[in-house]
């Protein structure tokens, strides 16, 4: 009970309770921004945090998280263009409402699904962790290492429709990793002579650079709205129509446990959650065919599940130490910076911090529902932001949050150069997630695999000798098979 009151009280310390204001603003207003999304407002931040205790620099990311997903219903709704991609499902029912002139039972249904799967998904967290970490004290190297490759592997398969795109950018994740002086053997590493290259590419930089500078690019050359129309008769949400979905509160708590559970799993993120509860929804609606006509159960259904994400993204981090995506890649950077270690132990050594984290994400959803409904018509018209100004001001703001961590211009330029691998790369369509979780996962990998071989004495054989990672190998192996059995099959017929 200690542990809960000192998670409380710091979670309502005055500098964490403007940490997460100033975090869900941020993440609602590049939700709203098609295009942009809480990849970017959490990597524009990132530099900022370093200087911050770590209960606030996590609030401060976690609020541009599950705020850009709030953020990401209004244009989706409004405007049928979604602001994060998740929103291209609750655009299927909330623009044909908004047509009919009920955006505002549309926009209730995004938000409570959105706050609703938030919750549930928070108490899943705050549940399931403890469990999988007592799991994971039993862990070694081998059996990090065999999550690493499985987490991995999920992420290719997660994109099997551009499987090769997605291994092409994985192995070239794994080959950036490896720049600089490699710690065991003191060998330099692909610097080409370069000293600045000896201390390796920082991720910051590339995270920066590939989504914040890339997206940038690719905004200025796009734009961000292709039409000027708004359809919302007031300026806040009408509370009223917010009676009116919650009678699909089954829905709201299913969808928010499926969110959950695909944010646990290394790879597919909030748009395969919230394909997957807009599905379900429809299935078990004693009404599917009104479905993509206007149902503002479809709308809460896809809310839900992506919201719920950030939280089950949060389990496997915490627990593992291993990111779920991109996103939680970014909150992994806050703890080693901070010298605090995710892994099965952290909830010992750690139990204030995690039960800080916990306060913090009840309080995020909280703000983040009552900003918007508040200010609801003032978050819409930001769309209207010439495109030129928030291309630039992104470019701006990370390069100088770049040269704040290190005061190196080196840093600057390979943000630069992954600004302009990024652009391209976004505007051929390849997936660019595959990219940086290579780069995080790498050195997970490397490591562990070697601790297991100096454990084996050099053999690979000690993995076949400790069930948990057989278990993991295997499901690794049906994880490659399975695809490959459906495709046979297929054919065959």
């Amino acid at each position: 009970m200690e542990t809960i009151f000192a998670g409380f009280a710091a979670a309502f310390a005055l500098s964490n309770l403007i940490a997460l204001v100033i975090g869900t603003i941020v993440g609602i207003v590049v939700g709203v921004l098609p295009g942009l999304g809480p990849m970017v407002g959490m990597v524009v931040l990132l530099p900022f945090t370093f200087q911050l205790a770590p209960d606030v620099a996590l609030s401060l990311l976690l609020g541009v998280f599950c705020g850009g997903y709030f953020g990401g219903a209004v244009p989706a709704v409004l405007l049928k263009v979604p602001g994060v991609p998740s929103s291209i499902v609750t655009s299927f029912d909330g623009f044909p409402l908004t047509e009919r002139g009920e955006a505002q039972t549309a926009l209730s249904a995004a938000l409570v699904g959105s706050l609703g799967g938030g919750l549930v998904s928070i108490a899943i967290l705050v549940v399931l962790a403890p469990l999988l970490s007592r799991v994971a004290a039993n862990f070694g190297p081998p059996e990090y290492f065999a999550v690493a490759v499985f987490g991995i592997l999920l992420v290719a398969v997660s994109f099997r429709e551009r499987l090769g795109q997605a291994v092409l950018l994985i192995g070239l994740g794994f080959w950036l990793s490896t720049i600089g002086i490699d710690g065991p053997t003191l060998s330099p590493r692909f610097t080409f002579g370069s000293w600045d290259m000896q201390n390796g590419l920082d991720l910051v930089a590339l995270v920066l650079g590939l989504f914040g500078i890339g997206q940038a690019l690719l905004l200025l050359e796009q734009g961000i709205l292709k039409t000027d129309s708004l359809n919302l008769s007031r300026s806040s949400l009408d509370f009223s129509r917010i009676a009116k979905v919650l009678i699909y509160w089954k829905t709201l708590i299913r969808s928010g446990v499926i969110g959950t559970l695909i944010g646990l799993l290394p790879g597919p993120g909030s748009v395969l959650a919230s394909f997957i509860a807009y599905d379900v929804a429809k299935r078990r609606s004693p009404d599917p065919d009104s479905f993509g006509k206007g149902n503002p159960e479809g709308c809460l259904a896809s809310e839900a599940g992506n919201n719920a994400v950030p939280a089950g993204a949060l389990i496997p981090l915490l627990t593992l130490g291993i990111p779920g995506e991109a996103l939680s890649a970014l909150l992994l950077g806050v703890f080693t910076l901070n010298g605090i270690y995710p892994g099965p132990l952290l909830l010992i050594k750690e139990p204030v911090l995690i039960s800080t984290l916990y306060w913090s994400m009840l309080l995020i959803n909280i703000v983040a529902f009552i900003v918007l409904a508040v200010w609801l018509k003032p978050f819409a018209m930001i769309v209207k932001v010439p495109k030129e100004i928030i291309a630039v001001s992104v470019i701006a703001v990370s390069l100088v949050g770049i040269y704040a961590v290190n005061s190196r211009f080196f840093d600057c330029g390979v943000a630069l150069a992954a600004g302009a691998a990024g652009y391209v790369l976004l505007r051929l369509g390849w997936p660019l997630v595959a990219l940086v979780m290579g780069i995080v996962i790498g050195p997970i990998i490397e490591n562990r695999l070697r601790e297991t071989l100096s454990l084996g004495d050099g053999s690979p054989m000690i993995l076949l000798e400790r069930p948990i990672t057989v278990v993991i190998l295997a499901l690794c192996v049906l994880l490659v098979l399975a695809p490959l059995r459906h495709r046979i099959m297929r054919r065959s017929t």
